[in-house]
Order: C-alpha cells, then sequence, then structure tokens
C-alpha cells in the first residue's frame, strides 16, 4: 500500500488553487504593459527630467550645491542616480532605465508588502491576493503625471512597513515578525522619511494606533523602527559631512523663498472634498464592524500623509499622492474584507459604481500632460542641432523635459529662476506691509541672483534662450535691467506655444533668419 494517500477530488482542488494563484500573476503582467503606453501620454515629467539633467552632471564631475543646485537633500538626486549610471554604462538614453528602475521598485515595494502580508497569515490574504493587480495599478497606473516623482517611489517602498504595522497590531503572540522580517521592512520604509523628513509622520501615526493596540509603549522600541531611525541619522550625517553646502548655503534661500511660498486655500479646495468623500465611503464599508488593522494602519498613514500636503502648500499632484493612493488602498482592503467576512454583503453594483466614481474623482489633479506637442518640438529640432540651453522663467517646467526633448544641454546651475522669482514675489508682498527692511533685503537677493545670472548667459551664450510666458511679472522684472535687455537683443523669436516663447541666437544653428 502507497504511503501517499489520494484523496478524492484533490487534483481538482489543487488545479483550482493554482488557477487562483495564476491569473493575478497574469493580470499583473497585463497592468505592467498598460503602464508603458499609459505612461508614454504624459512622457516624463519635468521634476524626474531635472533630476536625470543633475545625475547626469554629477557624473561628468559637476558639484552638487556648488555647480548645480537642487532644492532637495541629496537623496532626491541619490534615488535616480543608479538609474542613470547604468544608462551610461550601457549606451542608452536615461529616461528608458529611470521607468524601468521606477517600475522595479515598485514591484519590489508590493512583493515585499505581499510577503510580509503572507507571513503574518491575515484573514483575508486570499482576496488581497486576488486583487494584487489593483494594487500595483495604484503605484504604476493611478499616479499618471506624477509616476516616477519621489513620492511614488517612497510610498511603494512603505508599503513593507505599513503591512508590518498591521502584522503588530493584529497583537497574535502566537506568531510575532521575525527580526530579519522587521529589519527589511524598517529598511524599506526609511525611504519614505529620506524623500522628505516630513512624511516621518506616516510612521509615527501609524506606530502609535500599534502601541495603542497592544496596550504597551514598549511597541514603540520595535526593530524595524530602530533601524528607520539609524538610517535617518545616517542620511542626517552623511549630508552635513559631505554637502555642508546645502545647510550653509541653499537652505537660507529655501526659508526665503521657496519654503515661505503656500497656497491652503486652494489645496483644501483642490483636494479636500474628494479626500473626504473617500473617508465617508471607507466608513461606509465598515457595515457595522471594526474595521481590520491593516485597514487602520493603511488609513492612518493616509491621513498622516495628508498633513504634509496641506503643510507644504503647494497642491502639486505628487504631493498628494501619498495621501490620496493609501486611502484608496484601505477602501481596497476593506472591500475585500468585507467580501471574505461571513453574513457581510458583497459590494452590489451601486457600491461598485461608487468606488470607480471616487477613484476617478482622486485621480482627476494627475490627468494634466505637461508633454510638448511634436509640432513644437520638430520646429526646434530643426534649427539648431544639441542646442546649448538657458532660461528666463520661475517654473522648472518651462526647462524641462523640453532640454532633454531636443537633445539639449542646460547651462544653467539652478533647474529655473524660482529663487529671483520668489524672492521679487514676497518683496512687493513686504512692501505693501510697510516692512521697508525686509523688502530691500529680498531685493538684495534678487539682485545677487540676476548678476550671477547675467555673467553665467554672457559666459555660456546659448544657443536658445526659453521665455516663460506665464511668468510676466518676474519677466518684466528681469528686462527692466539693461544688461538683460542688451543680451536678448542678440536673440530672435524661433517658436512657442502657450507656456513658453523660445528664441535663438543670431548666427546659430542650421538656419540664420526667422520669418
Amino acid at each position: 500500500m502507497s504511503a501517499i494517500e489520494v484523496r478524492p477530488g484533490s487534483d481538482a482542488r489543487a488545479a483550482s488553487g493554482w488557477t487562483e494563484r495564476f491569473w493575478p500573476l497574469v493580470l499583473s503582467m497585463a497592468v505592467l504593459a498598460v503602464a508603458v503606453p499609459w505612461q508614454m501620454h504624459w512622457g516624463v515629467n519635468g521634476d524626474t527630467s531635472w533630476n536625470i539633467t543633475i545625475s547626469e552632471r554629477l557624473l561628468a564631475g559637476d558639484r552638487l550645491y556648488i555647480d548645480v543646485i537642487e532644492t532637495n537633500p541629496p537623496f532626491t538626486v541619490w534615488l535616480y542616480l543608479p538609474a542613470v549610471y547604468l544608462a551610461k554604462l550601457l549606451g542608452v538614453a536615461p529616461e528608458y532605465l529611470v521607468y524601468a528602475y521606477s517600475y522595479a521598485l515598485c514591484i519590489f515595494g508590493l512583493w515585499c508588502a505581499s510577503f510580509v502580508a503572507h507571513r503574518a497569515r491575515f484573514p483575508e490574504n486570499s482576496g488581497l491576493y486576488t486583487l494584487l493587480p489593483a494594487f500595483l495599478a495604484l503605484l504604476v497606473l493611478f499616479p499618471g503625471n506624477s509616476f516616477s516623482e519621489r513620492e511614488n517611489l517612497g510610498v511603494a517602498l512603505l508599503l513593507p512597513l505599513l503591512v508590518l504595522m498591521a502584522w503588530r497590531a493584529a497583537n497574535d503572540p502566537s506568531s510575532p515578525p521575525e527580526w530579519w522580517v522587521a529589519a527589511l521592512a524598517g529598511l524599506s520604509g526609511s525611504a519614505m522619511v529620506l524623500v522628505k523628513p516630513y512624511y516621518a509622520i506616516m510612521i509615527i501615526a501609524p506606530a502609535f494606533y500599534v502601541a495603542w493596540r497592544q496596550r504597551s509603549i514598549g511597541s514603540l522600541f520595535a526593530i524595524e523602527y530602530w533601524i528607520v531611525g539609524f538610517v535617518c541619522l545616517s542620511y542626517l550625517a552623511a549630508v552635513l559631512w559631505l554637502y555642508p553646502e546645502f545647510m550653509r548655503d541653499v537652505y537660507p534661500d529655501l526659508a526665503d523663498t521657496y519654503l515661505r511660498y503656500k497656497q491652503y486655500g486652494p489645496v483644501l479646495a483642490t483636494y479636500g472634498g474628494a479626500y473626504l468623500v473617500s473617508i465617508c465611503f471607507l466608513l461606509f464599508l465598515r457595515n457595522g464592524r471594526a474595521l481590520s488593522p491593516l485597514v487602520m494602519v493603511l488609513a492612518i498613514g493616509s491621513v498622516a500623509g495628508f498633513v504634509p500636503l496641506v503643510y507644504q502648500g503647494k497642491g502639486w499632484a505628487y504631493h498628494a499622492y501619498p495621501a490620496l493612493v493609501l486611502m484608496l488602498a484601505a477602501i481596497t482592503c476593506c472591500a475585500v474584507e468585507r467580501s471574505s467576512a461571513r453574513g457581510a454583503a458583497r459590494l452590489g453594483i451601486v457600491q461598485k459604481m461608487l468606488l470607480a466614481a471616487i477613484v476617478a474623482v482622486n485621480w482627476l489633479p494627475f490627468k494634466y500632460s505637461g508633454k510638448l506637442e511634436a509640432d513644437f518640438v520638430a520646429s526646434l529640432r530643426a534649427a539648431v542641432d544639441h542646442p546649448t540651453i538657458g532660461l528666463i522663467g520661475s517654473g522648472l517646467d518651462s526647462g524641462h523635459p523640453l532640454t532633454r526633448t531636443i537633445g539639449g544641454r542646460w547651462i544653467s546651475a539652478y533647474c529655473s529662476d524660482w529663487l529671483g522669482g520668489l524672492a521679487v514675489l514676497f518683496a512687493r508682498t513686504a512692501r505693501a506691509q510697510g516692512n521697508t527692511v525686509e523688502a530691500a533685503r529680498l531685493d538684495a537677493i534678487v539682485g545677487n541672483f540676476l548678476d550671477a545670472k547675467i555673467r553665467e548667459l554672457k559666459a555660456a551664450k546659448p544657443d536658445l534662450m526659453i521665455v516663460q510666458r506665464t511668468d510676466p511679472f518676474w519677466i518684466s522684472r528681469v528686462m527692466q535691467r539693461d544688461d538683460f535687455s542688451s543680451f536678448m537683443n542678440d536673440y530672435r523669436v524661433l517658436s512657442e506655444d502657450e507656456n513658453i516663447r523660445v528664441y535663438l541666437r543670431k548666427g546659430s544653428g542650421k538656419v540664420t533668419s526667422i520669418n
């Protein structure tokens, strides 16, 4: 008699289980296949394009915060540097490698989160696995124009830590997380804090929820938090040691200008309504039951992520991504639990339509494309090969990704005239308030910035000059100076779109006259 007993129906159950495991993977591959042409609608966003440019310049020998000025601490550049370096070794356009790298980080983060959930043995794991393609879509499709932004990649790497917190919040003493799983989740999650320090609140807030669930403040000293703290302190020490110029030279300018620019009303008007509806829908899905630790951790992380969105006060879509995507993930997990729970009604057609509407409304800020018109790009390429490019304008998107799109070389240390433009704005505000001392201080910043800029332009004599049409206040301030107006006399209008006007230097490029 065989030592292995074959039970009736075991082959059918095994085949069914294999099918259940197979299709989510197939659909996930389909999501990735769709993501490639989907992202081509937007092209590489301005921030990512600028970070690629910085990385190339550093690899060519430029010094960060001296030869090229970035408004963020160095992790922003370090995040993209490996992909750009690999692209240089392979001799391919870095945009391809950066996108592949972004997909890889999203897949890695989701895989690690799935691995932690599997180790945690959540009751709803089978349903969560079935919706794996939906979670992947939140990382690679939902971001729209914000795909490959630091927040997009940071959230992907934060997921394993959030799932580990949910595991601890379940408070099951029979299956505590292994130390190496906790260390891996902490190491991955620390990237979110390195992206921007105030995203630490997205770890701290759920950590206090876990402590409350365990009725022990000792849980705040779990190994994953030690890992996060160690990584962040090491990073701070590295910044102060390797780049003293950031805190000494760059940060004071940021504090005077960029960090002061906040618009709380528009931010709340743009995101607050849809976000509040999302929270209400999550509470509706409770159906009288307590939310699971997984849903609670994701929801708390989302609410915590809404705080930096408001605090930054800029209202850009990628700033909203962490809060919005984690709330949608919480809703998705709650829907899975509701469908899995005994006696709970599955989502009806009306609830599914409402869920789709909530996803669509939250996605609206990510739909806008800054991709350049093909005819506009063609006109610039036809005029000059591999031009050097300068800019008068405070918007990063005015010069990026245009410079890389036409194969140009950016000549400035700054991504745009953000320092001068914002200093002019705040100087005007101070003058209107009667604060002449502050106005004079800011005017001095503007003067020093323009002095350095005109020296840079005269030395480089860029083939093309971009002028941001949508920034008339700054443009008029710049052109009040005789040295800038004289410099621009050597340029003639080449082409323009609704945002920018491009000038060609006389005698430069393939043509010598412009009609």
